[in-house]
């Protein structure tokens, strides 16, 4: 075998990159960041380390950027030298041609977009080529291709190329955008572009390969990925990952791994890291401070009665068993509404099952239709399967727009979630506009969170006329058992038996189960608690309402929205303020209302009372009632 010593590579890097653009990256293809470091510059330190010692950088498209950028690495062990295509929005052979002078002998020939194993470049360099010809590394293993479609194809016989092309139907081997040329190539591309007046590298290698004189080099096991699309770029970042900088055929290179820990996020769905953690900071400050009223998350201020105590007791000396399905419960919830066996499923609170029914009808791409502003929690576990929220403002008297509601459904509409009486308006759909929206047939997530502080019948007397609605209720709010956490829906058996598939066993602990069946059997004091809360609430909105700047909206659920605006403080100020009074109440100002909300959670009347009173002490004065319309502008919560 006959080796050449090759120390020359030119290097192509004037195209657009228009593939791999996603809008939001100015910076031209070469210089895209993967695994944090420069396209470019990972091609250039993969030659070094293959012997190559010097490389011709051709440039176009924003070629002062790469050129400006290369000159600041210190480290890259290589002679660079560039030139300019001025023509860079021609064919891949017309940059190759710009760099004709320097292919005056043997020289390795890359892409700036391909990375690869040095490995790959050592098989091509040792390989037998005969003077006058070229050759190519080809991959033979087609299976483990990211994107076969857009791959360039290669036909193979006897070790020479015969064929090649995006397009071809008969292929043995994939085009690396690796090769080894010389003169002879550079004089048939010069030859094509005077006929056409463009050329490719393909166009060079055809021509070359009907006179034998294009040799396949076979790269074997040897890793590498085109990085041509923004899923190209994810699975590079992935490969490098797992087998180091250099692609090797072990990973790590037989070396411990060294493991950067927000690196790890990177093996999760795009969607998933764009998501936010929900902000629990305000149950933090509330636990920290034993004297302080929490008003802030719509808790029930009432503790669990002592007939639920004693059944939570009860239930812990039966830790060591797995709970069952409760068929038990289940049948008295079905019961409660009139429903038949088989149309109630149980989650964790109703966020488990917001996040259960969005995970079993929603895939990525796919839309949620929303009425803001409302529950984050549709929101965000839309996001985290990779569904899109299509957000639709409720109208300036706090009612959803059903019309901006139907407009909203597209073909890729899977589900629509509405919150009645909805948190933080706390207003309810009518049931004409309810039975409007269901008539679309699509799955209708009807979210009953807040049903019991409101006179209103419930809405789930419309699942046996509307198989697609799906109520949702919870012992968080009304059943004072936020800690304990059980929600339950309410749907058609198909429904039931459908999301049944998603839902993991045993999600409900035992103890949680036995405190929901003893709180259901408290009748009595349930009814009383309601009764007190409804009093309660209409008090605390008559007495905010003599606040002066503050204007409460009225509401069916245990909070009341208040827009703040008129006090010329903002939420956040007020909140921090209500804090030092030791009240806590929470500001939804964040999500860039263009007027200032707060919420505070209805408590007892004693707590009201103390409410305010710290309100009037912050604010400084009273005011006589004031009735008329009242201001409305959407805000979306992310508050409980």
């Amino acid at each position: 075998m006959t080796e050449r010593r090759v120390t020359r590579a030119i290097v192509l890097a004037a195209g657009t990159g228009s593939r791999l653009s996603d809008g939001a990256h100015a910076a031209p293809k070469p210089l895209r960041v993967v695994g944090g470091v420069p396209l470019i510059v990972r091609v250039l330190r993969t030659l070094h380390s293959a012997g190559i010692q010097e490389a011709v950088v051709v440039t176009g498209f924003q070629g002062e950027l790469v050129r400006q950028a290369l000159a600041s690495e210190t480290n890259l062990g290589l002679k660079l030298t560039f030139v300019d295509n001025p023509h860079f929005d021609k064919k891949n052979g017309v940059s190759l041609l710009s760099a004709g002078a320097y292919v005056d002998r043997e020289c390795l020939l890359t892409m700036s977009d391909h990375l690869y194993s040095p490995e790959l470049v050592r098989r091509l360099l040792s390989a037998e080529v005969p003077e006058g010809s070229c050759a190519l590394a080809v991959d033979y293993d087609m299976e483990r291709c990211f994107d076969l479609d857009d791959a360039t194809k290669v036909g193979v016989e006897l070790g020479r190329i015969k064929r090649i092309g995006k397009e071809l139907e008969s292929y043995e081997a994939l085009d690396t955008g690796v090769f080894r040329i010389g003169p002879a190539l550079i004089a048939e591309l010069a030859a094509v572009e005077a006929s056409a007046g463009d050329c490719s590298l393909s166009d060079g290698v055809q021509a070359l390969s009907r006179r034998g004189r294009f040799l396949a080099t076979d790269v074997g096991d040897v890793r590498w990925v085109d990085v041509d699309t923004p899923q190209a770029l994810a699975c590079a970042e992935a490969m490098l990952r797992v087998f180091g900088d250099t692609l090797g055929d072990e990973p790590g290179s037989g070396q411990p791994p060294i493991i950067d820990p927000e690196s790890i996020e990177f093996y999760a769905p795009s969607w998933v890291r764009a998501a936010k953690p929900y902000n629990e900071d305000h149950f933090a400050v509330a636990d920290g401070q034993s004297d302080l009223l929490r008003m802030m998350s719509n808790e029930s201020p009432y503790t669990p009665s002592p007939r639920v105590i004693k059944a939570i007791v009860e239930a812990a000396t039966r830790g060591n068993f797995y709970p069952g399905g409760a068929p038990a419960l289940r049948a008295k919830l079905a019961r409660r509404d009139h429903q038949v066996d088989g149309s109630v499923i149980l989650g964790a609170g109703s966020t488990e099952l917001i996040d259960l029914v969005i995970r079993t009808f929603v895939g990525p791409g796919e839309e949620v239709l929303l009425s803001v502003p409302t529950f984050s929690m549709y929101e965000a576990r839309t996001r985290t399967v990779g569904g899109i929220p299509v957000l639709v403002p409720m109208t300036e008297a706090h009612d959803h727009d059903l019309n901006g509601l139907i407009r909203g459904v597209t073909e890729r509409t899977k589900l629509v979630f509405l919150c009645t009486p909805n948190n933080p308006t706390g207003g309810r759909i009518t049931e004409a506009d309810l039975r409007r929206l269901l008539r679309l047939g699509l799955p209708t997530v009807i979210d009953e969170a807040y049903h019991e502080f409101s006179e209103g019948d419930s809405f789930a007397r419309l699942l046996s006329e509307f198989p697609n609605a799906i109520v949702l209720r919870t012992f968080s709010k009304a059943f004072g058992l936020a800690g304990i956490r059980l929600g339950y829906a309410l749907a058609h058996p198909a429904v039931v038996r459908l999301l049944s598939r998603v839902k993991v066993p045993w999600n409900i602990p035992g103890i949680t189960l036995a405190a929901a069946s003893a709180a259901l059997d408290d009748a009595a004091e349930f009814d009383a608690r309601m009764s007190e809360l409804r009093q309660s609430r209409e008090e605390l909105t008559e007495r905010l309402l003599r606040i002066e700047g503050l204007l409460p909206v009225p509401s069916d659920g245990n909070f009341v929205l208040i827009d703040v605006s008129a006090t010329g403080q903002s939420a956040e100020r007020i909140v921090e303020s209500m804090l030092k009074d030791g009240v806590l109440i929470r500001s939804l100002s964040v999500h860039h209302a263009k007027r200032s909300y707060v919420r505070v959670t209805v408590g007892t009347r004693e707590q009201n009372l103390r409410c305010l009173a710290a309100f009037e002490r912050v604010l400084g004065s009273t005011r006589p009632r004031r009735d008329g319309p009242r201001p409305y502008v959407a805000v979306v919560s992310d508050a409980e």
